[in-house]
């Protein structure tokens, strides 16, 4: 019987080791692990050194102000992060859709794409910006009445507002520039670019503000100049030179429009231009909804912003890694090793949950005195903000898995699938129950962060949930 036994060998497909696939660019020749560590540590460096301005920016801003104007200067800070964020929600869809493309075509060794992709991008990201800030200009006094900003505070918003919307075309083309480098396997150089642009805006911020007696408008000004900086120093880095081989070149061939290339970006870009939007228009509401809980002079919005900002901190290493699980999830299917995207982005995503963890730990102990450090002499405002940081600590493994997850899928150009989870949790939670909690419950401040909580808790849920599903890798970019 022995010649006719057959013999069946069962085989765990997770045991299964995907085929190596060497990635190009500056990735090439390196570990998963050694990837990861290259993508991120730029990344993380340059949050860290963003927040360092921001302290800045809030320091010299309590430092030219009043004792009696303090509070209006917090409130106009808290909202003045979320009209940066409006700013920058077009530059961010064309830098994602330009990131995709990029990293796909190095995955493929088609350099030629890659360099195609740059040039329509730096076209994109100045129509773009451009447009976000003649938008912005437009539509701040109606937004300053909106959030309920008093007087004082609706005047500093005001004169803030007229002058940063001048960086607004160059923070486009900044943006979708280090998008490309980063599609490449490049963090290093915008990392250097984003020194220049924070280091040259502190300085000039602190002169234009302090020295010349400027005020709040000398501080706007600084962030202009620190990002024209920022600029001419992508640009040097990227033109064309034959004594010097870049990873990405800028060549005057490619800026002229090419439809294809405009439109495969535009493809990947909108749904994240209407995910983004329509996230930054729920944020906005619930942001009304914490002026409608308080008087125009209960200094809620700048509690909520001092927050915000200390969240972003935790914010930093996530980011940066999720930076590494987009870049690397585009490179393998480019590649054609959807087992190794996966991965990669699994490894990504263990390395966010610890890190994360261990700062949301550090935040809960440290609330206090970050609150203080952020706002010196705040009062009842450093107060509130104190036990809205606590909240924001316990959430952070929640966090660190959302973010792993839908960068990672940006990144592979499945911007539709994030869109549309993003809404249907978003809209659930943070319109529906919170206004059934402010208007039937009398809801506080606090009531509405753990309202924010939970849409985050759901989010890590359903995008985990999305990402072991597996069909976000059969996106064409």
């Amino acid at each position: 019987m022995q010649g006719s036994e057959r013999v069946v060998n069962v085989v765990n497909p997770e045991s299964i080791k995907a085929e190596a696939v060497d990635l190009g660019g500056k990735l090439g020749g390196l570990t998963l692990n050694k990837q990861i560590i290259s993508l991120a540590m730029w990344p993380l460096l340059q949050n860290v050194l963003s927040v360092l301005v921001g302290l800045a920016d809030r320091v010299i801003a309590g430092h030219v102000s009043s004792a009696g104007d303090l509070a209006a200067v917090i409130d106009m800070m808290g909202l003045m992060m979320y009209m940066g964020w409006l700013m920058m929600i077009m530059q961010g869809s064309v830098a994602t859709g330009a990131q995709a493309l990029v990293s796909r075509a190095f995955g493929a060794r088609d350099y030629q794409l890659a360099e195609r992709a740059v040039g329509q991008s730096v076209f994109l990201g100045l129509v773009t910006g451009a447009f976000a800030g003649l938008l912005l200009w437009l539509l701040a006094p109606m937004l300053g009445d909106y959030f309920g900003l008093n007087v004082a505070a609706k005047e500093y918003f005001l004169a803030f507002i007229q002058i940063l919307v001048f960086s607004a075309p160059m923070s486009g083309v900044v943006f979708v520039l280090s998008a490309c480098l980063r599609g490449a396997g490049d963090t290093w150089s915008p990392f250097n670019a984003m020194v220049v642009v924070n280091v040259v805006n502190a300085i000039c911020s602190y002169v234009f503000a302090v020295y010349l007696g400027m005020g709040v408008e000398g501080i706007a000004l600084g962030t202009v100049v620190g990002w024209a900086f920022g600029l001419a120093m992508l640009f040097w880095k990227i033109y064309p030179r034959e004594t010097k081989q870049s990873l990405l070149v800028l060549r005057r061939k490619w800026l002229h429009f090419q439809r294809d290339i405009c439109l495969r970006i535009i493809r990947v870009g909108v749904p994240q231009l209407i995910e983004i939007l329509g996230m930054w228009s729920v944020h906005a509401y619930g942001l009304r909804m914490i002026a409608l809980i308080g008087d125009k002079d209960s200094g809620l919005i700048g509690s909520h912003g001092l927050a915000v900002q200390i969240e972003s901190i935790s914010f930093m290493p996530g980011f940066a890694i999720g930076t590494a699980a987009a870049t690397l999830a585009g490179q393998y299917l480019g590649a054609g090793s959807k087992e190794l995207a996966q991965q990669a982005v699994r490894k990504c995503w263990r390395v966010a949950l610890v890190v994360m963890s261990i700062m949301g730990a550090a935040i809960y102990f440290t609330a206090d005195l970050l609150v203080q450090v952020m706002s010196p002499g705040g009062g009842p405002q450093a107060d509130t903000a104190v036990s809205l940081v606590m909240i924001v600590a316990f959430a952070q493994p929640f966090f660190a898995t959302t973010m792993i997850m839908k960068m990672s899928m940006r990144g592979s150009g499945a911007t539709g699938i994030v869109m549309f989870y993003s809404f249907a949790t978003m809209l659930t939670f943070r319109v529906g129950l919170l206004t059934l909690l402010v208007h039937n419950y009398g809801a506080d401040l606090k009531m509405i962060w753990y309202v924010f909580t939970l849409d985050i808790l759901i989010q890590a849920t359903v995008f985990t949930w999305v990402h072991y599903r597996g069909k976000w890798m059969n996106k064409e970019v």
